[in-house]
């Protein structure tokens, strides 16, 4: 599993700043922050339980005998994703909003320096014709 594990609280303050900083905040989406954060805690469980598989399946005793099915961690795995992007459609995020790549990729802020150093109107020098 992940080894710091984040709780869904620190989620919803994840979202909460990413939701503020696109401008896009009111508290009548706390239910959609609350089922956002409960989703990501949720799918964050299921890809711990699955890094510690060794395989995608499980025998399952039934009146007729065993059978092999797939794992549940990859049913939850898979419910949790599509709950994930249906919240983060509704709230109108985005993955790279909601990870805060402006923030902490060095690469990402070098490259908008660099846009904006060239956004300044060149000076022509010309020489004295006279």
């Amino acid at each position: 599993m992940a080894e710091s594990v984040k709780t869904i609280s620190d989620y919803r303050k994840q979202i909460v700043k990413a939701l503020k900083k696109a401008g896009t905040y009111s508290a009548g989406v706390d239910m959609q922050i609350q089922a956002l954060a409960s989703a990501l805690r949720t799918l964050d469980l299921a890809n711990g339980d699955i890094d510690e598989l060794t395989q995608t399946w499980v025998i399952e005793e039934t009146r007729y005998g065993s059978k092999k099915v797939p794992h549940p961690a990859f049913k939850v795995q898979k419910d949790a994703q599509d709950s994930v992007t249906r919240q983060m459609k509704i709230l109108g995020l985005t993955t790279e909003l909601l990870a805060g790549t402006d923030e902490t990729d060095p690469l990402v802020e070098l490259t908008k320096k660099v846009v904006k150093s060239g956004k300044k109107k060149p000076v022509v020098v010309k020489p004295d014709t006279d």
